[in-house]
């Protein structure tokens, strides 16, 4: 079994309950409550913010120039792809790009992208890979469930799993799945399992992420 089969195969519940996640099956059946859509986006686009800013860590630490040109390929799709689908959306509800550059990150999120810095920071390209995987595979997986269950009928929740479920998506997400197998041969049991317990804290975050969009969670006035 492969690594990531096996780091797939250790978050199962996790990511079952991120995709049966009463936010993930609104986008999927379309009948997401616009109210907390828009709440996610405007969250969403604060992490991709600091998102970016993991990558650029993640380009300082690469061993080559295909990891260099694979990492900036998710940057760019980072900040544009998924950053544009953001603004497009939000500016259908009036909200401009200057207002949500000016999103304060809630408590949940600013715990999660502190996560990823952290690890970035600290450890080594294979830890960033641990904590990367969970996100945008996540993402991707979702994506594709959601449209392989039928695509919805409003338009920015069907926009949102084409995004996710797109061809490019997808590649960039094989390829980091594809990287962290190859890394993981030769490593140590114990090395493995610090990897294993980075994606599964990572699991454990976009649930969190959910559950602050659906509940719409934010700092206690």
């Amino acid at each position: 079994m492969k690594f990531s089969e096996q780091l797939r195969k250790a978050g199962h519940s996790i990511w079952e309950a991120n995709f049966n996640h009463p936010f993930v099956q609104g986008i999927g059946q379309g009948t997401l409550p616009v109210d907390k859509f828009v709440f996610f986006l405007e969250q969403d686009y604060a992490f991709l913010m600091e998102y970016c800013r993991f990558f650029g860590l993640i380009l300082a630490k690469a061993g080559n120039l295909e990891e260099m040109r694979k990492f900036s390929q998710i940057l760019q799709a980072s900040l544009t792809v998924e950053m544009d689908l953001h603004r497009r959306v939000c500016s259908d509800f009036g909200i401009t790009a200057k207002k949500l550059e000016q999103t304060k990150a809630a408590p949940f999120n600013l715990g999660y992208t502190s996560y990823l810095l952290k690890t970035v920071y600290q450890g080594d390209t294979a830890d960033a890979m641990a904590t990367l995987l969970p996100c945008l595979w996540g993402y991707n997986e979702i994506g594709l469930r959601l449209k392989e269950q039928g695509l919805p009928q409003a338009k920015h929740y069907k926009e949102w799993i084409l995004t996710y479920s797109s061809s490019d998506f997808t590649e960039l997400t094989d390829w980091c799945k594809g990287w962290i197998d190859n890394c993981a041969i030769g490593q140590s049991a114990d090395r493995l399992k610090r990897l294993e317990e980075i994606f599964l804290t990572t699991s454990g975050w976009e649930y969190l992420f959910w559950e602050m969009a659906w509940h719409k969670l934010e700092w206690p006035v």
